[in-house]
């Protein structure tokens, strides 16, 4: 491991630089920012893509939304528009995140609080939105399931600047790198291409985004507008933050274990979510070249979710693990998205198990017991 020989006003891989990593908005910071929605909010109505009607809406089962998937198509322009704004034209420096880091987090954390303020009002004031709690509550989770602004579902939408932001952050903290050295180490350019092929997968099968259960079914508050706009884009990219600091320069061997456990844990992630979208969407195509075993029709019980009621989660546990180990074990904080995911994932399974066993009812019962384990075969 090789420090970096360059100073900085905070290291937001310390939990000290976590906290004054705060700056005051400024100028450059808003513009940038707004400059960011509006190029992904023009976007993603004028690059072509298709309309796909997404799942019965839980709160108005006759009712289903028009979503436009054309997010891979808008993710190239913008990775398109990073590379040849910045090297090829000049007209910014690669490492503009980076040199305004502060400031652009300070003021992602006040539109994600002021969006979850207006929307509240907004939806309460349209009819829409409907009171669940108390006034923490009800700003936490949100009273609208599906808030639309300017023809867009916000809800959707959010999840672009979430990972796009998210791309742009690791790319700019990786031209820091070679900006001080001329090049990058083997770790960086692991975690690069893992992040990179997670970003990609999720914009080229975007569309399976409208079968889980954020869109169908969790109102849209605080927690999923700061999970999108702040948790993912920075939180997310806590690894190049370490490893711009300290240089991990991973031996051939090193870097094919990782790769391989990256690989079969995105592998279970793509195929488990795969197969229960399929199901949704046409109950009567093969998994894994046979016909579809159910309960009742409406539980499935082949391909992945035959062994896990949850695979999805565990190959996305595997995924997130993979994208802290190119900086080996030098500091826990490397691993807080993947922490922080088992969490959420494991509140999210004891959630979903309740609806879901108040919604099925028997069926549900047989259900968890010819699939008694969740996450880990023979485990949990």
């Amino acid at each position: 491991m090789e420090a970096l020989p360059f100073s900085q006003d905070f290291s937001i891989y310390s939990l000290p630089g976590l906290l004054t990593s705060w700056r005051a908005p400024t100028i450059e910071s808003i513009t940038i920012f707004g400059s960011f929605l509006l190029f992904l909010g023009l976007g993603s109505h004028l690059v072509p893509g298709r309309n796909v009607q997404g799942q019965p809406l839980i709160n108005n089962p006759s009712k289903r939304l028009t979503y436009k998937c054309n997010g891979l198509s808008l993710f190239f322009c913008l990775c398109f528009f990073f590379f040849f704004g910045s090297y090829g034209m000049n007209w910014f420096e690669p490492t503009l995140v980076y040199d305004h880091f502060g400031p652009i987090f300070t003021t992602v954390n006040l539109f994600a609080t002021l969006l979850t303020v207006i929307l509240f009002f907004t939806g309460l004031a349209s009819g829409r939105g409907k009171r669940h709690g108390n006034l923490i509550h009800d700003l936490f989770l949100g009273v609208e399931l599906n808030p639309r602004f300017a023809g867009l579902d916000l809800k959707f939408f959010s999840l672009r600047p979430a990972l796009m932001g998210w791309v742009m952050v690791n790319f700019s903290l990786a031209a820091q790198e070679f900006k001080v050295y001329g090049s990058l180490s083997t770790g960086m350019i692991l975690y690069q291409i893992f992040t990179f092929i997670y970003a990609f997968d999720y914009f080229f099968f975007e569309e399976y985004m409208l079968s889980t259960w954020d869109i169908i079914a969790e109102n849209w508050g605080w927690m999923l507008i700061w999970g999108d706009y702040v948790w993912i884009t920075f939180a997310f990219a806590v690894q190049p933050w370490f490893l711009i600091y300290n240089r991990v320069h991973l031996s051939a061997i090193q870097m094919s274990v990782i790769s391989i456990i990256f690989a079969i844990g995105f592998y279970v992630f793509r195929v488990g979510n795969a197969q229960k979208h399929q199901f949704k969407t046409n109950p009567k195509a093969l998994i894994w070249g046979k016909k579809p075993v159910t309960i009742g029709g409406k539980i499935l019980v082949s391909g992945f979710w035959g062994i896990l009621r949850k695979p999805n989660y565990l190959g996305d546990w595997i995924v997130a693990f993979s994208f802290s180990f190119p900086c080996l074990f030098n500091t826990p904080l490397v691993y807080l998205y993947p922490i922080y995911l088992v969490i959420l994932n494991s509140h999210r399974q004891y959630r979903d198990h309740q609806k879901c066993s108040a919604k099925y009812g028997e069926l549900w019962k047989e259900y968890c017991r010819r699939v008694p384990y969740v996450v880990l075969p023979g485990i949990i």
